[in-house]
């Protein structure tokens, strides 16, 4: 973990810890530092973004920085980081980039980076564009006359995305009547349409977003709100996403067990004793812990 960047990207309050400069300079390196690789100068980036006021903000200062820098920059707007992973990946990107603090409330925002390969960006790049940051890499040149990068629209790369979720399906979803929770955040733009697409009836929560009610009270950190519409409509299933659809959780027809007992996280495990809840393990955990839980259970 360096200054800025964490382990999911440059994260925090947006103008306050994370600032339109950050994205400016980031903008401005990634430009640079791409197009050396390219006989013209100009790498090609693609950029994604959550339904966050800030994020317009911010793609808008990348794109600046960008330009400056010469690279061409392709738009997903408003999608989900898998999906410019997935881009990234297969459309021969230089790198991707997503505006998105995944779960966190509104007000904060972040900076994701993927490599060429869809993955996350190499430790060493990182560490050149936080040197770049705090001054210590200074004249990065500005493209001139044709030279200056272009801005274009790519909601084809977000619409390809969608029909490989669909490629992925075994089965066909007819018949089943399925619960989305697209938590005001990036899922609203694909979930229902995949789900649609594969015959499900969907019934669909917290996709009216306005820019500062993504993750409010809903998607995978509330999933309550998913477990009720499930029970309440008699639905075969549920999925909540959190802001940037990279999380989903699942509940089946028995919405009211995961509500009840504050499941927000997979996996879950409940220990019960007698009929009561004695114990909980969140998260992934090795043998021995479940060893040790179940000890003290037979005490």
């Amino acid at each position: 973990m360096g200054k800025y960047f964490g382990t999911d990207g440059f994260r925090g309050e947006a103008n306050v810890n994370l600032t339109v400069e950050h994205a400016y300079k980031v903008g401005r390196f990634l430009g640079w530092f791409y197009g050396k690789n390219h006989e013209d100068g100009k790498a090609k980036i693609v950029i994604g973004k959550d339904t966050r006021r800030s994020s317009y903000m911010f793609e808008y200062s990348l794109v600046a920085g960008l330009t400056a820098s010469g690279a061409d920059v392709y738009l997903l707007h408003v999608t989900t980081t898998p999906s410019v992973a997935y881009v990234t990946r297969t459309e021969d990107f230089d790198c991707g980039i997503m505006i998105s603090a995944s779960h966190n409330p509104f007000y904060d925002n972040g900076i994701k980076l993927i490599n060429s390969k869809g993955e996350k960006m190499r430790e060493d790049v990182i560490d050149e564009i936080e040197k770049y940051l705090d001054g210590e890499i200074k004249d990065i040149p500005y493209a001139t006359k044709e030279k200056i990068g272009c801005t274009v629209d790519h909601t084809a790369g977000r619409n390809r995305y969608m029909g490989y979720l669909m490629s992925l399906a075994i089965y066909s979803f007819k018949g089943m009547r399925i619960g989305l929770d697209a938590s005001n955040g990036s899922a609203w733009t694909l979930a229902k349409a995949v789900f649609d697409a594969l015959g499900a009836k969907t019934y669909v929560i917290n996709a009216e977003p306005n820019g500062t009610n993504i993750n409010a009270d809903c998607g995978s950190t509330h999933i309550e709100g998913l477990c009720d519409l499930v029970k309440r409509e008699h639905l075969d299933a549920g999925f909540a996403f959190d802001g940037d659809a990279d999380r989903c959780l699942c509940v089946d027809e028995n919405g009211d067990v995961a509500a009840e007992y504050g499941i927000r996280n997979i996996p879950t495990v409940l220990f019960f004793k007698n009929g009561e809840l004695v114990d909980k393990q969140v998260g992934s955990a090795g043998k021995s812990a479940f060893d040790d839980k179940i000890k003290k259970m037979l005490l």
